[in-house]
This record gives structure tokens, sequence and C-alpha cells, in this order.
């Protein structure tokens, strides 16, 4: 085809214009920025500070750090400090553009051959079709794969939330049986200089004397030793707080909210059925699956090469002549069948990836629930039963030795019993508050006997995070619904 040198140039600018078009166009990629935290605030009941700069600590609204912290203040804390959290929430912007990286098409490559002696100019442009084509598949890939590390990301979130509350727990647990010791110490020396006074009126022996000095004693080291349990507890929590290290040593101020109600928590079967619907890493496994089945169709187009050619020169037999063109690879010998392979092979792991998520998280909640129910019943029979008996118990040994009617070896079982009792207690308390902790990680949110419905999805209404990962459509040469493994395999088999 015979062209002038304007129809030439025009040429060459509406390929260009035609180039950049779709190259620039608007593609649908669900990014957006941080959707992670809103979803850990709406299921940890927490809002989430940003720090300004690495290694900057922020103390959010709602904590104050002179009285003490509470199980709130410390998620609060956690959320906008950690360390670990933080970084791992850099992970979803990687994620965004990868998936931006997904709509950009290949750049065009233009070759040219200059006017030197006889050689006359010319000029090829190269336009990739195949990423065009293939880009639509490309971006279901980045998405979905934005959607797993999202929903994983929130999933960290939650066990953060967990192992602050566990941390907390332990630090509170750990400052209240220093204040038992210390009243078992003052109980104990107290009996140790009744003791002493009835050894100077000539009404015990010596022995019985020196052992209630012994038992005071013990009790005082037994308190050296909390300390050092407070110090290990406290440094824990601070860890996960990424508290400062010149800060003020922390003080958790235990939680009230210990009791459970029993028919929300013990009801494993809806707590099951909540878990696999609503939780983070059960979506995010859901959404590896719907990404190895989109990246197995890919496959079977990787290895197309085709260009669309734009070809001119410029001293034809007419004049400037240009015209148009394809270069494409005959898929002779590589039909990308080991890729294909691998690719099938990806997805039934992640198949199999989500039904261990799967049955991990019915072994957490029938766990965690066992331990809320067990504790708790524990804790009733110390609360209602055994603590009031021994109070009393001791009271009237108390008064018995102080009369001279009753002997030390009365008092001294009494003693013991009602502080271990108090300690027993005290565990009790601890542990029922780790097993809720455990369990709420379990069920993927906050607890509450108005909080499991089925039709709440723990997703802010404006976050582009879809909880269902959708399953990829399936293609003609797909011999069943279920699983595309057999057309894959079929595929790849030498002929």
């Amino acid at each position: 085809m015979m062209v002038d040198r304007f129809d030439l140039f025009r040429y060459a600018c509406i390929s260009s214009l035609l180039v950049l078009a779709v190259g620039c166009a608007e593609h649908a990629i669900s990014c957006r920025p941080d959707p992670v935290r809103p979803a850990v605030a709406l299921r940890s009941g927490q809002e989430i500070s940003i720090a300004s700069s690495c290694g900057q600590f922020v103390v959010p609204p709602c904590v104050n750090l002179e009285d003490g912290i509470t199980e709130d203040e410390a998620i609060a804390l956690a959320l906008a400090n950690n360390s670990t959290f933080q970084s791992l929430l850099t992970t979803l912007t990687m994620a965004e553009g990868d998936a931006i990286q997904a709509g950009l098409l290949t750049n065009p490559n233009l070759g040219t051959f200059f006017q030197v002696g006889v050689k006359q100019w010319e000029w090829t442009l190269y336009a990739p079709i195949e990423a065009y084509l293939l880009r639509p598949e490309r971006e279901r890939i980045a998405n979905s794969d934005y959607q797993r590390i999202a929903h994983s990301l929130i999933q960290s979130g939650l066990t953060l939330v967990r192992d602050v509350r566990v941390a907390h727990t332990d630090l509170a647990l750990a400052q209240q049986q220093l204040e038992l010791a210390s009243e078992a110490r003052e109980i104990r020396q107290g009996i140790a200089d009744l003791t002493g006074r009835r050894f100077e009126r000539g009404e015990i022996s010596d022995l019985e004397s020196m052992t209630a000095k012994v038992d005071a004693a013990t009790a005082h080291a037994n308190i050296v030793a909390l300390e050092q349990n407070v110090q290990v507890a406290r440094n824990r929590l601070d860890n996960l707080l990424g508290m400062p290290y010149a800060s003020q040593p922390t003080v958790a101020v235990p939680s009230d909210e210990w009791q459970s109600d029993a028919e929300t928590f013990t009801n494993v079967d809806i707590l099951i059925d909540e878990a696999l619907r609503v939780r983070p890493d059960m979506c995010a496994a859901n959404w590896a699956v719907t990404t190895a089945a989109h990246r197995a169709h890919l496959a079977r187009r990787l290895f197309w090469r085709i260009d669309g050619v734009a070809d001119a020169n410029q001293k034809g037999e007419k004049g400037y002549e240009v015209g148009p063109g394809l270069r494409f690879d005959i898929p002779i010998f590589n039909r990308n069948q080991g890729g294909r392979l691998r690719s099938a092979a990806e997805w039934e792991q992640a198949c199999r990836n989500r039904d261990v998520v799967r049955d991990q998280i019915v072994q957490e909640v029938r766990t965690a629930a066992a331990q809320v129910s067990l504790t708790n019943q524990n804790l009733d029979i110390f609360n209602q039963d055994v603590v009031p008996v021994l109070d009393e118990a001791l009271s009237i040994a108390k008064k018995g030795y102080e009369g001279g009617g009753a002997p030390y070896l009365l008092v001294l079982q009494a003693t013991t019993q009602y502080l271990d009792a108090r300690g027993r207690v005290l565990d009790q308390q601890a542990g029922l508050r780790r097993a809720r902790a455990e369990l709420e990680r379990a069920v993927g949110h906050k607890l509450n006997p108005s909080s499991v419905s089925p039709h709440e999805t723990f997703v802010p209404e404006d976050s582009p995070l879809d909880p269902v990962a959708p399953a990829p459509a399936a293609t003609s040469d797909e011999r069943t619904t279920e699983s595309p493994l057999p057309t894959f395999f079929e595929s790849v088999e030498p002929e």
C-alpha cells in the first residue's frame, strides 16, 4: 500500500494512540489502602492508631497509662505499636502493587533500520496482543491474592489480640498472686508472733515455735520468687505492646469480665458454624483456592506469543509503504505442559490446605469451648462451696489456737488450705480469661450473647474485602465442574 509522508505520520500517530489508550485504560482492581485495620477493629472492638514513622510509640486516645493498663487498652496499644504486626501490614501494599502491575500491558517494541548508503529507512512496530488477551486473568489472580493476603493479615491481628489478652492475664495473675503471698506472709507472721507469745508463757514447746517462724520465713521467700514472675510477665506484655525501654513499669488492671455466659460459649455446633463462615484464615484459604484455579486457567494460555506488526519502509516502488501483520509462535513443542501440571498440583494443594484450615478451626473451637466450660464449672465450685467453708474454718482455728484450745498443726493446715483455695480461685479466673481469649480467636471475633448471627460478616460496609471467594468460571474444555485436575493432567500427557 502506497502512502505519502502525511499519511505515514498519521498512521504512526494513530497506532501509538491506540496502544497508549489500551495500556492506560482503567481496570477493576479491588485494592484500596488499609482495609485490614477497620476489619480488625470491627472484630476485636478496638480502633487501630497508625504510627507516623518507624519506631514511634503511639498512645491511642482511649489509653491512659497513668492508672494502669486494662485489657482493652493493652489491645489498642499492641495493634498500634507491635512491630511484627506493623511489618506484616506492609505486605498488603506489596500485594496492591502486584495487582496494579498485573493490569499493565507489555510495552510495544520498535525496530528500525537507518538510511545509510543505499539502505532505505525502515521501521517495524510490534505490539504484544497476548498481553491484552491475558490481562483479565492476571488481574483476577492478583486481586484474589490481594484478598487472601488481606484476610491473612486480619487473622494475624486476631492472633495478636489473643496473645495480648493472654499476656495481660498472666501479668494480672502474677500481680494478684504476689498480693496473695503478701497477705499469706502477714497471716503467717501473725501466727508466728502469737506462737512466740505462747512460747514465752510456756504454753507450747520450742519446736512448735520454730515451726511457725520457718513458715513465716518461707512465706517471705515466696514473695521474692513471685516478684520475679511479675517481672517476667511484664517483660512479655511490654514486648507485645511495643513499649519503649525507658517507660514506667506496666501495671495490668485485672478484668472483671471473667464470668462467661454458659449458653453462648458451650453451644459448640453454632460456634463451629460461625467460625467456618467468618474466620479470616478460612476466607483466606478459600481465596487461595480461587487464586490457584485462576493460575491453572492462565497456565493453559501462557505459551501464547502474538504480536501485532506495523511495518513501513521509506522507498518502495510507489513511494512510502506501510502495512499491518502478525508475528506469533507456532506451539509445536512447548505448550507449557510443565507449567500446567504444576498449576494443577498447586490447585490441589490449595484445596487440601483449605481442608487443613477447616479441621484446625473445628479442633480449636471445640478445645477452647471445652476449656471455657470446664474452667467455669471449677470456678463456681471454688467460689460457692470451697472458699466460704475454708474461710470459716480458718477463723475458727485461729480463735481456738489463740485461746489455747487448738493445736498449731490444725491452724497450719487450715491456713494452708485457705491460701491454696484462694490461689486456685485466681488460677481459675485467669484460666477462664485465657480460654475465652482462645475461643474468641477460634471463632474469629469478640463474643457476647448477641454476637453470633448467621448474617454478620464482620467486614465494614465500605471495605473492598469480600469474605466469600467466588468460584472461577469454568472453561469449555473442563469435563467436570468440581475439579479441573483431570483436564489439566490429560492435557499434558504425551500423545
